[in-house]
């Protein structure tokens, strides 16, 4: 018989996993890396392929490490190449990680009411619902380090050898998925000052991660340390090699998409720091040691905020703490609250998660005869033609700003008159946006050609023929 607590825990845990699973099976996937990572995973599978040793169109993918590509390789195994099958490992881990932030709560004394109050915040975030529905890096690692940290804590008055032992091996597998992920929640564990605990969840990370860094290395050579470190690491921490730069990029995702929950957790940081609710040392120091990368590189993506998204959840618990054992309102307020939140942050996506539709029928039309994409950047072209579909590029800084991303190399090539009098020779299909059709038809009509197009949405299938 499961006491009281502990049906209570279940029953939200069911909830966070309809919810999350809920529409799932519909849609398209967003054309970004998305895209990419379900094609590494496609090869991975396929006959001589591995997660170990992940590939994009046959080339050396040295981007990530191998804990998502496996995941997802073995739900595609399952599964098939279906939309559910390439969300499940992200639902799954979003669920792992509201289950972390629970215990990271419930382990620095926070109460189960608490500690549920912070883990439902963190699922009305739409920063985690919207990202734990994508077949990306970020859930899995975060989901990996919230729960290394957590044993970390727990150890400190549960068995403590095997408690650092467990914190280590999960923070290593944490780095196998994304190699900066657990960093902030080694650096906030001081704030624990069981430093003999952390020395031996240390090493033993290292013990877990290092080996299939130093068997990438060898086996691909400076190749990966140039990918994998320099550019994945150095260089989006001093340029904005992707998306834009500057803190502005994560409040506009706040302002858009997460305004209640902002707010709710400007309220949880002034209960904490001003009015000292609740435990103070470990969320102050998870937010601070999460949110310092965010800061300091130049590279803004929204999807970076999934790494500060457990301190948030932490701070909420811990603000809510006395409001729920001072006051039997605080329970239901807080409720409305998060309900409200949810609904405001998330009914969009939960409806229609389909982020890449003109990729998708664009293919779906014409698939097999897709042969470039023109001044056009989506990987979801490849997944769903179900082919390598390489760049033209006529606009010269397009051209410039993927010249610089290593998985591209090759990729790109240059839009001229000669290129589409070659393709209208051999045949075949272009797909780009439609404010950029203009410019394909001034370039076709230079080399004689016209162009025949029809429109998918934000695609635009056309044919390059002569007159």
């Amino acid at each position: 018989m499961w006491s009281r607590p502990r049906a209570t825990l279940a029953i939200a845990l069911a909830a966070a996993a309809a919810l999350l699973a809920a529409n799932a099976w519909n849609g398209s996937l967003l054309g970004s890396d998305d895209a990419v990572y379900a094609q590494v995973a496609r090869e991975a599978v396929a006959p001589g392929g591995s997660p170990l040793d992940p590939t994009w169109h046959g080339r050396p993918f040295l981007e990530k490490g191998p804990v998502l590509f496996a995941a997802l390789g073995a739900s595609i195994a399952a599964l098939g190449e279906t939309g559910f099958a390439l969300r499940l490992p992200g639902i799954l881990a979003g669920l792992a990680l509201l289950a972390g932030a629970y215990a990271l709560a419930r382990a620095a004394g926070l109460s189960r009411g608490a500690a549920l109050g912070g883990a439902a915040f963190l699922l009305a975030a739409n920063a985690f619902y919207f990202n734990a529905r994508r077949p990306m890096t970020d859930v899995p690692a975060t989901a990996l380090a919230t729960w290394g940290l957590a044993a970390l804590a727990w150890a400190g008055w549960r068995r403590p050898a095997a408690g650092a032992v467990a914190a280590g091996a999960l923070l290593g597998l944490s780095a196998l998925a994304k190699v900066t992920a657990p960093v902030p929640f080694v650096i906030a564990a001081v704030a624990l000052r069981r430093f003999r605990d952390l020395a031996i969840a240390a090493a033993v990370a290292v013990a877990v991660a290092l080996p299939w860094h130093v068997w990438m290395w060898a086996r691909h050579g400076d190749a990966f340390l140039d990918t994998y470190v320099l550019y994945h690491v150095v260089a989006r921490a001093g340029t904005a090699v992707v998306g834009q730069g500057g803190a502005g990029v994560y409040l506009d995702w706040l302002i858009e998409r997460d305004a209640i929950a902002a707010v709710l957790l400007a309220s949880a940081l002034v209960a904490v720091v001003v009015l000292r609710a609740g435990s103070r040392a470990l969320p102050l120091a998870l937010l601070a040691a999460s949110l310092l990368p965010l800061l300091a590189a130049r590279t803004a993506l929204p999807h970076y905020l999934v790494g500060a998204l457990p301190a948030a959840a932490l701070l909420v618990a811990s603000a809510s703490e006395g409001a729920l054992a001072r006051s039997r309102l605080a329970a239901p307020l807080l409720a409305i609250a998060i309900a409200a939140s949810f609904l405001a942050s998330n009914l969009r996506d939960l409806a229609d998660p389909d982020h890449g539709p003109g990729a998708k029928a664009a293919c779906s039309e014409a698939g097999p005869e897709v042969r470039f994409a023109f001044d056009l950047h989506d990987p979801a072209l490849d997944w769903y033609c179900g082919r390598e579909v390489p760049i033209l590029a006529a606009d010269e800084d397009f051209a410039a700003a993927l010249a610089g991303i290593p998985m591209l190399r090759g990729h790109v090539r240059p839009a001229t008159p000669e290129a589409l009098a070659g393709l209208a020779r051999t045949g075949g299909l272009l797909v780009t946006r439609p404010d950029r059709l203009h410019v394909l038809e001034s370039l076709a009509s230079r080399a004689g050609l016209r162009v025949e197009a029809r429109e998918f949405g934000a695609r635009v299938v056309a044919a390059v023929t002569r007159r």
